[in-house]
């Protein structure tokens, strides 16, 4: 009895930490007055060429809310909105339900295949803001999970061709994952690399049939649009920290070539996937210009990689304490605290490169 309750207080009380946020957030989160507007006002404009529209996704949103939220537009893919296009002929509530539902099952599914391996997993499934704030926003990166997820999966079952397409569906947030690619070519997984190819000349292919010709072009212009950023100072990347540091371009360069670097290093150490995945991970991680909070759920697919490839006891140390509340409540205190999360990044992965040795000997003894 006492062993049971020991086993389950911890997830319960994580679980009430969870809903309690979320209660405070309940009325937006159950208008729908969140992020997810954005992708059933893009899944209803696609195929016209009002799709990065401004001012029609701003007409839109207001059509379906019946208020105006100037900064929540499409911004995604052209392919993305193909691919949403079924939830647009449902009413905006319906559509919203369903996609609530696969985000959450998306959840689900991660913490309960991985949790054998990693027991600690649903412990910081409860306690994480990125899935409280990903839930209650409307946002889509639990998908995130589900892809990695099975990547993962793939992989390990010699399936590269298999795991390269399934990643390829990171390309709905693809700024998170630059420096993926680099991966793949540096370490010349070249089957993997391959089905990521044949994904993405599909979603190009999708874009330029169903979206129109001009919405790559459209897409890349959208991107460049300063009114899709939000204060810098509170993103977890490095463009926060050098905002917060008001270090400017210089700075910001420097510092994503010595994360690309130390990701280099990484992987001249070893042959190791999954821990070169999550090496790769916290470099998107830093390098993405834009990003938030609901971004680094991506993090717990770090831990369980981290978990299964690393026995350094640092690295499994600050990639557990990344998950706790504490840095997400720093971020929200602004500068300068905000700048402890892309710090605790930078920490995580100067621990990967001096671990990285070490990961290629644990799958050395492993294979023996």
């Amino acid at each position: 009895m006492i062993k049971t309750l020991v086993r389950w207080l911890p997830l319960a009380l994580g679980l009430a930490f969870l809903l309690g946020l979320a209660y405070l957030q309940r009325e937006r989160a159950l208008a729908g007055e969140n992020d997810f507007v954005q992708l059933y006002t893009g899944a209803k404009l696609v195929g016209t060429p009002k799709l990065y529209s401004y001012a029609d996704n701003l007409a839109s949103v207001q059509e379906t809310l019946g208020l105006t939220m100037e900064s929540v537009v499409y911004t995604r893919p052209p392919f993305y909105a193909v691919l949403l296009k079924p939830l647009a002929w449902l009413p905006y509530k319906a559509a919203y339900a369903l996609f609530s539902a696969a985000s959450l099952a998306s959840i689900l599914w991660f913490v309960f295949r991985f949790h054998k391996e990693c027991e600690s997993l649903p412990l910081f499934a409860t306690l994480s803001i990125p899935i409280a704030t990903a839930l209650c926003g409307g946002q889509d990166t639990p998908f995130l999970l589900l892809i990695l997820g099975s990547t993962i999966l793939l992989a390990r079952q010699g399936k590269d061709f298999e795991a390269g397409l399934v990643l390829s569906l990171v390309s709905i947030k693809f700024h998170l994952f630059l420096p993926l690619p680099l991966l793949l070519i540096f370490k010349r997984y070249w089957r993997m690399l391959g089905g990521a190819a044949l994904g993405v000349a599909a979603m190009v292919l999708i874009s330029v049939v169903f979206a129109g010709p001009d919405s790559l072009r459209q897409y890349v212009g959208v991107l460049l649009d300063p009114r899709i950023n939000f204060s810098a100072t509170i993103m977890p990347n490095l463009h926060g920290l050098v905002a917060v540091l008001k270090g400017g371009v210089p700075l910001e360069i420097t510092l994503i070539a010595v994360v690309l670097g130390a990701l280099a290093w990484s992987m001249r150490q070893t042959q190791n996937f999954e821990f070169l995945l999550a090496a790769s991970l916290v470099c998107g991680l830093l390098t993405s210009f834009h990003s938030g909070a609901a971004d680094d759920i991506v993090l717990l697919a770090v831990f369980v990689a981290v978990i299964q490839t690393c026995p350094a006891h640092g690295v499994r140390i600050v990639s557990a304490l990344i998950l706790t509340p504490v840095p997400y409540f720093l971020i929200l205190a602004g500068a300068p605290y905000s700048a402890f999360f892309p710090v605790a990044l930078l920490v995580l992965l100067g621990l990967l490169c001096i671990s990285a040795k070490a990961a290629g000997k644990t799958q050395d003894l492993a294979k023996a």
